[in-house]
């Protein structure tokens, strides 16, 4: 539940984060602090919101594995879709640290301590939620 609930929220952000700079007080901190980049352009609605989707839908397979909401889908390919998803979460936490190369300082830091060590915490979770549905 903890996986989905992080899922969803971060999912949820993104969709705000494609309208709006919050809890931003300008695009240029959001940038600096979010994207990573100085030059105050935020990222296409599109692709915020493609990213809030796919954050969403982890949520909503973690929440079909566990049983805990109507299946869709044969068994397989919902796990297959979960250890995909432990894949993409784990290449982010492991892979954002290269990130940091030339990124904002204010992005650099909260990247470091928050950003990719919650991709690998939440990687483990997904891992976790995989295993316990591969044993079924």
């Amino acid at each position: 539940m903890v996986l989905a609930i992080v899922l969803m929220a971060i999912g949820v952000l993104h969709f705000i984060w494609a309208f709006s700079p919050w809890p931003f007080k300008d695009v240029v901190t959001f940038t600096k602090t979010i994207g990573g980049s100085d030059d105050g352009v935020m990222p296409s609605a599109p692709s915020t919101v493609l990213v809030g989707l796919a954050l969403i839908g982890g949520a909503v397979l973690t929440l079909m594995v566990n049983e805990s909401i109507l299946l869709i889908g044969p068994d397989w390919l919902r796990l297959v879709g979960m250890y995909g998803l432990a894949v993409v979460l784990l290449a982010r936490g492991l892979g954002g640290y290269f990130m940091n190369s030339g990124a904002a300082s204010e992005f650099q830091r909260l990247n470091t301590f928050l950003y990719s060590p919650l991709c690998v915490v939440l990687a483990v979770l997904a891992g976790i939620v995989a295993v316990a549905a591969s044993r079924r």
